[in-house]
């Protein structure tokens, strides 16, 4: 009789559990996904961390690399069709980096001084990469005027499309962009 009492206490265990993973299951199939994605992706952050080299958040100015890109977009405008563009400068790009400036001033007996600067760019240590100088800012070139060869420069509304192109994108006024026929 007591196998029967124990047969049956374990069938009713066996219910509660079923009904209880009838009742749970999609919530602790929600959990069993987390736990396994929380496990596979920590090993690729770990190893990120120990293998990533620093990334300057200096965007480096490319002249040919912008002109080419903007005769790719400009070569998109309908009726254009083969696009050159050679851009002149004002100003290159330049990178304004934090310095520390350093005063001191020197008597001479009589009623002269001289004053001497010395500066030297601030430097920050980012642990394990070595050392990074302090970027302030960015100043990003000054276009002095562009030339645009293409096919569709005798339309009006090709010339007009892409003059506000060029103005938009190269901070140019109008008068400081020539849009020229491409020869055959």
């Amino acid at each position: 009789m007591r196998d029967h009492e124990h047969s049956a206490q374990s069938a009713a265990r066996g219910e509660r559990l079923k009904a209880l993973w009838q009742k749970y299951q999609y919530f602790l199939l929600v959990v069993a996904v987390g736990v396994v994605l929380m496990l596979t992706s920590l090993p690729d952050l770990h190893r990120e961390e120990q293998t990533d080299e620093p990334t300057g958040t200096e965007e480096i100015f490319r002249l040919s690399e912008f002109e080419q890109q903007l005769e790719e977009v400009l070569s998109q405008i309908d009726g254009a069709g083969r696009v050159q563009v050679t851009l002149s400068l004002e100003t290159g790009a330049e990178s304004v980096y934090a310095s520390d400036v350093n005063r001191s001033k020197q008597s001479s007996g009589t009623d002269s001084t001289s004053e001497n600067y010395q500066s030297a760019v601030s430097i920050i240590s980012d642990g394990s990469y070595g050392e990074t100088p302090i970027l302030l800012r960015s100043n990003y070139p000054e276009f002095r005027g562009a030339v645009v060869v293409c096919d569709g420069a005798d339309s009006d509304r090709v010339q007009l499309d892409i003059t506000d192109a060029v103005r938009a994108l190269c901070g140019l006024s109008s008068d400081q962009i020539s849009i020229i026929k491409m020869s055959q």
